[in-house]
């Protein structure tokens, strides 16, 4: 995987920046790529790129330039459907100089221009410039694998695979963006639309495309989930969405590097673990990670699956110093705050993985696209039963009405939402919206616009989003906004390893077939379940909703049904129990010195939760990780 950077400045001007400032601006993702860079200056561009080697090792140097010299790319990804596009473009008359999927994408941008991303099945970022209509087009994957951040200037533009890089270019001068920072407060998240923690730094959104001309930039989505809903029966569902995740396993196999695995223990890696043993005959390495004296089960069914797939397995424990000082390592190279405490679990076990292999699959994707979060997917369905009472269209009894309102109150904490996106930060908030002016300095919290940029962001989604009910659109808000979290966090975690991750859950096509089922073939609730208008948590704590069912048929034909019916679990970290315990100290220290916190927040709300870090719980994460940063940057 790769490193790309790309400045563009207008017609008839160099870029604004040196040579030796492009690469210094490349080489801060030097652990993206150890294994080769290149730089490419033409007319009024810059182009830069850090190789990690994985198809092609010994060609596929970038930036790649067209045979007549009118084009130049710089791709990070990898596409899966590489043979087929070839096959196409040589019946067009494109002659292959490589074996490498980077000539195929710039043969594609010249057979198809922007529409050739329509054709790519893959996890992709690229950058091309067109000299022969002086056209920059910039594109991102359908699901976010891979990222990808730019910055507008002087009717310029640049853009690069992190946002370090470009920190690093000497025009930038950095400033807080206050509505993304305090949606990491609620969320974890650390975009917001496409809104970064930096002022004036945007990303790319997942399946959109950029076009700039002539200083003039424009950004649509080329990709979505589709609007049409099929009627297919759940068994003939669960085999059809069983081949495509098999081909998509098979596909994402293809490396001249070794390929591994990360196992959790869960359905989603345990299926992936098999679907892997079916196409590959020889032993694979599979690794599963957590805290040091962490008890969680995981490790028990990762080791299960491990035996029924006969993979080399091994576990990665890691303890609360060494945790620590990996967490102060991360703060020093993402530029960001770390979105969770998984993350630094991932990056440990990204650097074991390294030792053995050069690519390594996860299953990212699955709870998102197939309704493992049984709350969440189901919880849209307690904004709509709780707007029937208030309508007065409420048909299911005055006894029925009182239990689901009690439900309510004791789930929510009241019975009644302004809106959806109402109900949903009801549910969704770590740090809710109420909290923060107690929190934040005042100048703090009206930069953060009193999150009313967040809620519109998130009214924006829900009311663009295709589906046929609000359940449906909720579910594609998961989706979108819950799996690039975590794609990004996987994509940081291994890329400062220096190690590939593939997901082939986010596979587009397997997506598309997943949103097009009927509800009830993902989530549904247990028939025999006596009180259906309960709250969803309510419902969840009885064991009442039957979360990814698909999935759970299509693992019941590979494995053992204890790993294909093993209920969700959340990644396990003992961050909470070590933040009040051994690191109480050092938390209490950050909360009371840091420079940026003395800035933004008030002082006594610091005080308070540096005196009881066992009441704080959660709440210290984000907190912890925003003063960090910002003592870091600012």
């Amino acid at each position: 995987m790769c490193g790309i950077l790309g400045i563009v400045a207008p017609l008839g001007k160099a870029p604004a920046v040196s040579p030796d400032d492009v690469l210094r601006m490349r080489d801060t993702m030097r652990a993206r790529g150890p294994d080769g860079a290149g730089v490419f200056h033409h007319r009024n561009i810059a182009f830069a790129h850090r190789r990690l080697a994985i198809r092609d090792i010994s060609g596929g140097a970038q930036p790649w330039l067209s045979d007549d010299g009118e084009t130049v790319l710089v791709y990070n990804g990898e596409l899966y459907n590489d043979a087929e596009l070839r096959a196409e473009l040589t019946d067009l008359g494109h002659h292959f100089r490589s074996t490498c999927d980077t000539e195929t994408v710039l043969a594609a941008w010249r057979a198809w221009g922007s529409h050739c991303v329509e054709r790519f099945v893959g996890m992709f970022a690229l950058g091309i410039y067109d000299f022969r209509d002086d056209t920059l087009f910039l594109a991102r994957d359908p699901c976010g694998v891979k990222p990808l951040f730019f910055r507008r200037h002087d009717d310029g533009l640049t853009f690069a695979s992190t946002l370090p890089a470009l920190l690093a270019d000497p025009r930038y001068r950095r400033e807080p963006h206050w509505p993304a920072i305090s949606h990491y407060l609620t969320t974890f998240r650390l975009t917001l639309g496409r809104s970064t923690l930096y002022a004036g730094i945007e990303q790319l959104l997942p399946g959109e495309r950029l076009l700039w001309q002539h200083g003039q930039v424009r950004i649509d989505r080329y990709w979505d989930y589709p609007l049409e809903s099929s009627d297919i029966g759940f068994e003939e569902a669960s085999h059809h969405l069983g081949e495509l995740l098999r081909q998509s396993v098979r596909s994402q196999l293809v490396s001249d590097v070794p390929v591994g695995m990360f196992l959790s223990g869960g359905v989603d890696s345990s299926t992936i673990a098999c679907l892997v043993r079916e196409a590959v005959p020889t032993r694979m390495v599979g690794q599963c990670g957590g805290g040091a004296g962490d008890d969680s089960p995981d490790f028990i069914y990762a080791r299960r699956c491990a035996a029924h797939v006969d993979f080399d397995h091994a576990e990665v424990r890691v303890e609360p110093d060494a945790y620590h000082d990996a967490w102060d390592d991360l703060l020093d190279r993402y530029g960001t705050p770390v979105s969770t405490p998984s993350d630094v679990i991932i990056h440990r076990l990204a650097i074991e993985m390294k030792r053995s292999v050069g690519v390594v699959l996860g299953g990212e994707g699955a709870d998102e696209a197939l309704c493992g979060y049984g709350v969440q997917h189901w919880s849209a369905n307690d904004f709509e039963l709780s707007e029937s009472l208030r309508r007065g269209r409420w048909s299911g009894g005055v006894v029925a009405a009182q239990i689901f309102q009690r439900s309510l109150q004791r789930c929510y904490g009241r019975d009644a939402f302004a809106s959806d996106v109402d109900h949903y930060f009801a549910l969704n908030s770590l740090i809710p919206s109420a909290v923060k002016p107690q929190l934040l300095q005042p100048e703090a919290w009206a930069a953060a616009g009193e999150d009313v940029p967040m809620r519109q962001q998130y009214a924006t989604m829900l009311r663009e989003l295709p589906g046929r009910s609000l359940v449906q659109r909720h579910q594609a808000l998961l989706h979108r906004v819950n799996l690039e979290s975590l794609l990004a966090r996987l994509d940081t975690a291994t890329m400062e390893a220096s190690l590939e991750a593939r997901v082939p859950y986010t596979d587009h096509r397997f997506v598309e077939a997943a949103f097009r089922l009927p509800v009830a073939h993902r989530i549904d609730l247990d028939p025999h379940e006596q009180s259906p208008r309960l709250a969803a948590p309510d419902l969840d704590g009885r064991g009442s909703l039957r979360t990814k069912r698909v999935l759970r048929s299509i693992a019941e034909r590979l494995m053992p049904q204890a790993l294909a019916h093993r209920r969700k679990a959340s990644f396990p970290t003992p961050v909470a129990r070590w933040l009040c315990g051994s690191w109480s100290a050092r938390a209490r220290e950050q909360l009371l010195g840091s420079r940026f916190g003395r800035q933004f927040f008030q002082p006594q709300a610091l005080r308070d939760l540096a005196g009881n870090p066992a009441a704080a719980g959660m709440w210290l994460w984000p907190l912890l990780n925003v003063l960090a940063w910002g003592d870091r940057v600012f």
